[in-house]
């Protein structure tokens, strides 16, 4: 579980179904699909200005306690041309 969590400049959500890859540098990363409408933020400290699912709901936590908590822990990135809905947090 994350620490510290992340500020954020913007929401917005997933315009498709994304297959993305994440995980640790230099380990095996984890493939997985994220659903169409899922919650993304747009991360305040990140010089790429990156954008991370936020909810991770769609992982069974139960059955997938390590990708789960890879993807809590790293962040699932997600390209801004797959954002829709995009909203500045004030």
């Amino acid at each position: 579980m994350k620490i510290t969590p992340a500020a954020v400049t913007h929401t917005g959500v997933t315009t498709e179904a994304i297959n993305a890859t994440f995980g640790p540098t230099g380990a095996s990363k984890h493939t997985i699909t994220v659903p169409q409408g899922t919650k993304c933020e747009k991360l305040a400290d990140d010089p790429s200005h990156s954008w991370v699912v936020s909810d991770l709901s769609f992982i069974d936590k139960k059955n997938n306690a390590f990708l789960y908590s890879d993807a809590d822990i790293y962040g699932i990135k997600i390209s801004v041309d797959l954002i829709t809905d995009i909203k500045e947090i004030r």
